[in-house]
């Protein structure tokens, strides 16, 4: 196991042979990760280290790009950032101070309490915070949030979903902050001693067929009695709740090489597993990585601010008197380019970046516009919002721009859900998507998942749904940007009341 280092920090560690490009005799060629490639630039000491014994095998300097300055790999403020298992940056423990850690720990104390009192459920350290308590006992220097996990009562995957969204609720209710990974799986989000926010995940645990289940990665023989009744360890010299045999909980997470420290570690559960819990829990995050990565990082400072050629055609059509709901805004160049002519805007997006961007804003102009995370494949919050929107009766314009095809099936079923709800009172859906005609093209911003339609179905289900449509228009010449003019469907729709 190697660990990168630029200047003073880790960066970035690595099991070369698996991860090489190609080899000739010693050479080993490994690409830098994507995440950490726009920060290299400039000047900096490059050092590859043994993990375990910190043996330096090279150290040199070397000049990345431009070669000015100094290659920093900080966030805004000024903290070390590192490439954590998932391949993002993030601020890891090893880097961070005592403060940090102090204010996490109370967090899950205060975490574990609230599951055991409001809830009923008794959860224990699990992934990285339970391996860290039983090989140091201490947070791992690498890692960068903390895991807890519980054994359901129940043993049907249905059960255990209705749960685990109950205990979201009575969250909730208790002001903490939390977002949804799968049907079992929650991450409460907290703020740290030194301003940042740090998650807890909790990870919910059952049995089926014999077999325990731990989300997002675990299947494994263990029986209940390894789990309950809890034991403790002890982390940061605090008493935690840990399963009842956790190093057999940690074998089968981690594999028989548990003990020897892996920085570079990533989880592979075998095909079987990862097809039972997706089936079960999971396909509520459809391609998330990848928008939050875009919004979070330097692509989407190349998303032009001026307001989109759709947006201004929907504006020749619309009044601003009505209210006007941004779904999928993305860089909120148009929800934020209707407030600025008095709409009073909504804006929903799947990506939490997106979102916070558009919020800061929206503030630094002081324009009537809210925007909020909306995630069409989680048919709860589907349904809460079209009870929202469709409350008032107030008619209301949906705007949907370059939504369509960035979606699963599911996810555009959904928001016909949301548009037949909200629509009942009157008020149009507007709506701009790639069609088939534009899937061979090159595209600017390269190529990630697209599903290219045909205008035609997307018609019959809107027409399945009840809705009507009033305008059709399919060509190129309607979004250009810059070399590209993909070929788009630009669809009005209305439902009646």
């Amino acid at each position: 196991m190697l660990d990168v280092y630029l200047g003073d920090h880790r960066v970035w560690s690595i099991s070369p042979a698996p991860q090489c490009e190609d080899a000739a005799g010693d050479l080993r060629r490994v690409p830098w990760p994507s995440a950490l490639r726009p920060y290299l630039n400039g000047r900096a000491r490059v050092a590859i280290r043994e993990h375990v014994s910190s043996r330096v095998l090279l150290e040199q300097e070397h000049c990345f790009g431009t070669g000015e300055g100094e290659v920093d790999v900080v966030n805004a403020a000024g903290d070390p950032l590192a490439v954590d298992k998932g391949g993002r940056l993030q601020r890891m423990f090893g880097t961070g101070s005592t403060a940090v850690v102090d204010s996490l720990l109370d967090g899950v104390e205060t975490l574990l309490k609230d599951l055991r009192e409001e809830c009923g459920i008794d959860a224990f350290l699990a992934f990285g915070g339970l391996l860290g308590a039983v090989r140091e006992g201490k947070l791992i220097g690498h890692d960068c949030d903390a895991d807890v996990g519980y054994l359901s009562a129940y043993t049907h995957p249905l059960d255990v979903a209705r749960e685990s969204f109950h205990m979201q609720r009575v969250l909730s209710r208790r002001g903490y902050r939390l977002r949804r990974f799968s049907a079992a799986t929650l991450k409460v989000l907290m703020r740290d001693a030194d301003g940042g926010i740090r998650g807890i995940d909790v990870f919910g645990g059952f049995m089926v067929d014999d077999q325990f289940h731990l989300m997002p990665t675990v299947r494994a023989p263990l029986p209940r009695s390894a789990i309950l009744p809890l034991s403790t360890v002890t982390l940061h010299g605090r008493q935690l709740p840990a399963p009842a045999d956790p190093e057999a909980l940690l074998e089968v997470t981690y594999g028989k090489s548990w003990r020897v420290p892996d920085p570079s570690f990533k989880f592979q559960p075998p095909p079987s597993t990862t097809r039972r819990l997706t089936g079960w829990m999971r396909g509520l995050r459809e391609h998330l990585r990848y928008w939050e990565s875009f919004y979070s990082g330097q692509k989407s400072a190349a998303v032009p601010d001026e307001p989109s050629a759709f947006a201004q055609w929907v504006n020749e059509r619309e009044s601003a008197e009505r209210p006007l709901v941004e779904i999928g805004f993305g860089t909120a160049r148009d929800a934020l380019w209707f407030a600025r002519l008095g709409y009073q805007v909504r804006g929903l997006e799947y990506a939490r970046s997106a979102v916070n961007h558009a919020i800061e804003a929206a503030s630094n102009e002081d324009l009537p516009a809210e925007f909020d995370v909306l995630n069409l494949y989680e048919l709860r919050q589907v349904l809460a919002t079209g009870s929202q929107l469709a409350q008032d009766g107030t008619p209301l314009t949906l705007y949907g721009r370059f939504l369509l095809h960035a979606m699963e099936d599911d996810g555009r079923h959904n928001l016909w859900r949301i548009a037949e709800m909200a629509l009942r009172a009157g008020g149009r859906l507007y709506l701009e998507f790639r069609t088939g005609k534009d899937a061979k093209a090159e595209h600017v911003f390269g190529e990630h998942f697209r599903k290219f339609l045909d205008p035609d179905a997307v018609v019959d289900e809107i027409e399945a749904r009840g809705g009507h449509i009033e305008y059709r228009e399919e060509d190129h010449g309607l979004a250009v940007y810059k070399n590209e003019d993909p070929h788009v469907c630009r669809l009005v729709v209305r439902w009646d009341r």
